[in-house]
């Protein structure tokens, strides 16, 4: 074929093979709808995302409900925490709830503890608060007891250890001896303090805790003080809580702490009434004598003079700085006066103090009061 015929048969060639604005057309609407689509999903896989935040971080319970408290030992499951937490918060949504807690693996992390959780957490802050062991700890504080069986029940109540647990504790003397205290004067170490400690707490911890504070206390400037009257810290105590059991007018503890310091200087026996209402057990007594007044016990401070071998309460620390600062005077003697003020009638004399006392057991004979 000759070159003139290629030449002809190219320009037959129809006119749409070299026309690309068909194909530009073509493809800018498949770019468009493309667009159009990673655009919907994006939108919905952002609602999907927001629906979600949603679900995971607003309020898990309902509003009217009051909070709790979630108490995980060794042997609790996770289906039984995610059943107390549904039942007890009211969860809007359980089924989430688990799936969460599966998701972050709950039942890996449980750690013992006491969790405070509240309708207004997110279901994400509630398994994140257990995941990761967030403890809520115990507030503990005492006033007002007597006995060591009281601060025990006082304070294990709200923790996990038992009474046992401390009580024998408390009664182990090495123990108490690696303390600097005796069985019986252990109870000075404790002060009507409050301390924070988690629900888990060892005996042996929360002991330390009380030793801390106990030493933090009798700083130098106290100890010197002590020191000054005659007194180890444990004395103080020891006179701060007999000084607490005579009256409820915290106006008249340094002139009650005097008159005992005046007592032990001259070794005079303290004749203090509350240490034989503590030796018999009868804290309601109004009038000693008798049977009271033959206790064998060390306790006895009729019967035994110096001071007992413990404390006959947990005296408030502002008591056993009455101690320390107490009055200086002359007075051996008192007597609740006559006309039941809850104050007492102060003597240097026995002669004087006589006259108070029959005043104040003719007071009681005319009440009717006989015990």
């Amino acid at each position: 074929m000759s070159r003139s015929r290629r030449s002809k048969s190219k320009q037959w060639r129809p006119s749409y093979f070299n026309d690309t604005s068909h194909r530009s057309h073509h493809h800018g609407s498949s770019r468009r709808i493309r667009t159009w689509i990673r655009l919907t999903l994006l939108i919905v896989i952002l609602l999907l995302l927001s629906w979600a935040a949603y679900l995971l971080l607003r309020p898990a319970g309902r509003t009217s409900q009051q909070e709790c408290y979630a108490y995980i030992t060794d042997t609790t499951s996770s289906e039984a925490l995610i059943a107390t937490i549904t039942k007890e918060l009211e969860v809007k949504n359980p089924t989430l709830l688990r799936s969460v807690a599966r998701l972050v693996r709950i039942e890996e992390r449980l750690r013992p503890g006491r969790y405070r959780l509240s309708p207004d957490m997110s279901i994400l802050s509630i398994c994140k608060t257990i995941k990761y062991g967030a403890q809520s700890p115990v507030r503990l504080s005492f006033s007002s007891i007597r006995t060591q069986e009281e601060l025990i029940d006082k304070l294990t109540a709200p923790l996990e250890m038992s009474a046992d647990e401390l009580r024998t504790l408390l009664r182990d003397s090495v123990y108490c001896d690696s303390l600097g205290f005796t069985t019986e004067t252990i109870r000075c170490m404790f002060l009507p303090d409050t301390h924070e400690v988690y629900w888990t707490v060892s005996p042996k911890e929360l002991l330390h805790k009380y030793e801390q504070s106990y030493h933090k206390f009798w700083d130098q400037k106290r100890t010197a003080l002590a020191q000054e009257i005659g007194l180890t810290p444990v004395e103080v105590s020891i006179v701060a809580s007999i000084v607490e059991e005579e009256s409820s007018k915290t106006d008249e503890y340094s002139d009650i702490a005097g008159l005992y310091i005046n007592r032990l200087r001259k070794g005079m026996a303290l004749q203090a009434d509350p240490t034989l209402k503590f030796a018999s057990g009868n804290f309601t007594a109004q009038r000693i004598g008798g049977e009271l007044l033959k206790a064998d016990s060390p306790y006895n401070t009729y019967k035994y003079k110096g001071l007992p071998p413990g404390p006959i309460r947990y005296p408030q620390m502002t008591t056993l700085d009455a101690v320390l600062h107490h009055t200086a005077h002359d007075y051996l003697y008192m007597c609740a006066r006559a006309d039941f003020s809850g104050y007492h009638a102060f003597a240097a004399n026995y002669a004087d103090h006589m006259r108070n006392a029959r005043a104040y057991q003719k007071a009681l004979d005319e009440r009717g009061i006989t015990e």
